[in-house]
């Protein structure tokens, strides 16, 4: 029983850092948002058919052509300049694709009255500073002006769309996962598959380890590139890694079997965002947080309750230690009410490693240590394609 504790104890643990992955990789800026979708409205003044008509637009001209286009609605800059505040967004959104730049924000600062078309350098000599500029002149201001905010920024997107549909750029590359990411993938997928089959023990150490060498040279020659020997390396820590995590959780059916529905719901929510715009921070991050919030109460109850029952008194101990944790977190934040509340999560955390139970630790140490987990976030969302090189290129203007 104490050992399936702890292998629990272990294996949630490891779920925690795998499910902050989401919200890690997100790009965020100063307006404190993630920068995941290809049209963001701060402002509220985009209806609901404008706004998907608007992403569904971009997101064909990125899947022609390459280029990135977003749309961003703020209500203020904050006193910030324009240009050098778009050019801060632009850079964190990293628009456009990483060796060719060819992206442009079009940032819209609704109760300073100001416009701004951003454009990365691969495209500044197919959106001029001069087409930009008229195309605030002429299309977006009088809209403005007159409060057709939809009208106009549908107008400029119709502009831009035009503009890069007509301009000579790189042909776009296959919109597929690169080699290098999906030789990774497959590693993670080759491992976890082997560490069920050793913990199961329907494979032996020394054919896996003939795997291991016979994976890893053909998973390198998929990578390619110039960087293949970083493959030789990255695809047997990824091997050991998935092997490890899926050979521990075989251990705990429940945490194995839940783990591959969390998998299965991972690839329903990319799968799904092929056809409609999905948030992958609303759809992955804020799920998957619950989900181990939740297992690791679960698990603590569990704790507790085996504490209980093999040491009455041990567990008035390690009772005694929690309260005074949450009591000096407590007095430590501050802030009243709220600074107790807060310190809830910090002394719940702190009590899965005191109520792990001390003794079954020294005997036996699973090598059940994750380092990195790599993850390809191919987000369609156009959250980021790698650019965000802008010199300044575009245009501002006012109404």
């Amino acid at each position: 029983m104490m050992r399936r504790l702890r292998q629990s104890a272990l294996s949630l643990l490891l779920l925690v850092c795998a499910s902050l992955l989401p919200t890690a990789h997100a790009q965020t800026s100063a307006i404190g948002v993630a920068l995941d979708q290809r049209v963001i409205d701060l402002t509220h003044t985009l209806d609901a058919s404008t706004t998907v008509r608007l992403k569904q637009q971009l997101a064909d001209l990125e899947q022609r052509k390459g280029a990135q286009v977003a749309v961003l609605l703020i209500p203020t800059l904050g006193g910030a300049d324009l240009e050098d505040y778009t050019n801060q967004l632009f850079r964190a959104w990293k628009l456009g694709r990483k060796d060719v730049n060819d992206g442009i924000l079009l940032l819209v600062a609704k109760d300073d009255r100001k416009v701004r078309i951003e454009v990365g350098y691969g495209l500044e000599g197919t959106v001029t500073d001069l087409l930009a500029h008229r195309i605030i002149e002429e299309h977006i201001t009088p809209a403005f002006r007159q409060g057709d905010y939809a009208g106009g920024i549908q107008q400029a997107v119709d502009d831009l769309t035009t503009l890069v549909d007509g301009g000579d750029l790189p042909a776009l590359e296959n919109p597929l996962v690169a080699p290098g990411a999906i030789a990774v993938l497959l590693a993670f997928i080759l491992g976890a598959i082997g560490g069920v089959l050793i913990a199961a023990r329907k494979l032996g150490w020394r054919a896996a380890l003939v795997a291991t060498l016979v994976i890893t040279l053909g998973l390198t020659i998929v990578a390619g590139g110039h960087e293949w020997p970083v493959y030789l390396l990255v695809v047997p820590l990824t091997l050991l890694t998935g092997g490890a995590t899926f050979g521990a959780l075989w251990l705990v059916r429940t945490a194995f079997y839940g783990v591959l529905g969390l998998f299965a719901y991972i690839v329903a929510v990319v799968v799904a965002n092929r056809f409609v715009d999905v948030s992958y921070v609303r759809w992955l991050a804020w799920p998957l947080g619950a989900l181990v919030v939740l297992g690791l109460y679960l698990l603590l109850f569990l704790l507790i309750k085996a504490s209980w029952k093999n040491s009455p008194s041990g567990f008035l101990l390690r009772a005694f230690v929690v309260a005074a944790i949450y009591g000096a977190a407590g007095l430590l934040l501050g802030h009243g009410a709220q600074g107790w509340l807060i310190a809830v999560p910090i002394a719940s955390f702190l009590a899965l490693f005191v109520f792990i139970p001390t003794r079954v630790g020294a005997g036996s140490s699973d090598g059940s240590s994750s380092d990195s987990s790599h993850s390809d976030s191919s987000s369609s969302s156009s959250s980021s394609g790698g650019g965000g090189s802008s010199g300044g290129g575009g245009a501002s203007g006012s109404w």
